[in-house]
């Protein structure tokens, strides 16, 4: 069999609901690693639309040989297009002894709605923002009119990978958000009883003392309640973990209705899986480390540097192989090509990666 039978084979195969679970795993990894439209070049318009006919004909073979080929616009035939060119790299990989090895996702990549720092508005509006702002000017710069709308109405502030933002809410509180993140409040939060905030990802807060009006975060099926105070909160979706550190002040953390009072120097690690709270003391400016623009590791394991480093450059990592265990230390600024980060680790640890587009694969 020529590759060309192979490769229609595969097209049938795939149309007809052939491929096991594992080869169809290996393609939506390749499609996920090329993804459409960004990887190929076409010769000219010509070998594009040919690419398209060919598909389209061979389909419509398939499920009737008697069937009219229907008409489909340019964005269907490219889709179409760059799907073809990945059962060409699947069909060469799968015919590799070896190259349909299960790959382990790490972390991965996520789709942000702009690369700047952008206020979202409930009705979808939004609005790039710099490296700070005060909420209250927001409102009078961008006419912000939203007085008939209810208090449960949402601001959302998403900060996209290789930024940082710093908001001054109405009420005083300053809260630093990490690459990643997102933070949702009402638009009246000042005016409420109780000062709620929503966080997907890691904040600073440094909350404006009112004993009358107790400030909330929520993150990731967790809560934090506090007056006025310091702290730090990681709640990303991902890890399935809620960490909260207190640097000044006191803090409740709150989790299936038990509460941990915490002390200065003191944090807690919530898994949110299996419902498990441990506490233990911390450094502070260690952990603060990502404000002043640099990854610090103490004797972290591997995947955990990983997840931090996809989350700034924003890549997916993968693995051919469960990671092993690897404790990393160091301290690595972040305004660097992610090619001089992984030079510089691998420096370090002896762990070698290699990048495909917006992946990087640990190789060992």
């Amino acid at each position: 069999m020529n590759k060309d039978e192979q490769l229609k084979k595969v097209l049938s195969d795939y149309a007809a609901g052939r491929l096991s679970a594992r080869e169809t795993k290996k393609l939506e990894h390749l499609i996920l690693k090329y993804p459409s439209g960004e990887s190929w070049d076409w010769k000219d318009s010509r070998h594009k639309e040919a690419v398209k006919d060919r598909i389209q004909a061979g389909i419509a073979a398939h499920h009737n040989s008697k069937a009219k080929i229907r008409r489909i616009n340019i964005r269907i035939a490219v889709s179409i297009a760059a799907a073809f060119v990945c059962f060409f790299i699947f069909l060469y990989l799968y015919l590799i002894p070896g190259a349909t090895d299960t790959f382990y996702t790490i972390a991965q990549s996520k789709s942000y709605s702009s690369d700047k720092v952008v206020l979202i508005l409930p009705d979808g509006k939004q609005f790039p923002l710099k490296d700070s702002a005060s909420f209250t000017q927001l409102k009078r710069e961008l006419g912000l009119q939203m007085k008939s709308l209810g208090l449960e109405n949402r601001i959302t502030v998403s900060v996209p990978d290789q930024k940082q933002f710093k908001l001054t809410l109405e009420d005083g509180t300053n809260v630093w958000l990490n690459a990643g993140s997102t933070l949702r409040f009402s638009y009246n939060l000042y005016k409420q009883t109780a000062r709620k905030v929503q966080l997907e990802g890691e904040a600073y807060f440094e909350v404006a003392s009112d004993k009358l009006h107790p400030f909330h975060v929520f993150g990731g099926g967790a809560e934090v309640k506090v007056t006025g105070t310091k702290f730090n909160v990681q709640a990303f979706e991902s890890d399935h973990f809620v960490r909260t550190s207190l640097a000044e002040g006191i803090v409740t953390f709150y989790m299936d209705h038990k509460a941990y009072k915490l002390v200065p120097g003191m944090e807690v690690i919530a898994d949110t899986e299996r419902k498990n709270v441990s506490a233990q003391s911390f450094d502070i400016d260690k952990l603060l480390s990502w404000k002043e623009g640099y990854f610090v590791f103490d004797n972290i394991e591997l995947v955990d540097v990983m997840k931090a480093v996809s989350r700034w450059y924003n890549i997916a990592v993968v693995a051919k192989s469960p990671v092993k265990s690897k404790k990393i230390g160091g301290t690595f600024p972040k305004n660097v090509p992610l090619i001089d980060f992984l030079n510089d680790l691998t420096l370090l640890s002896g762990v070698e990666f290699k990048i495909n587009g917006k992946e990087v694969e640990i190789l060992n």
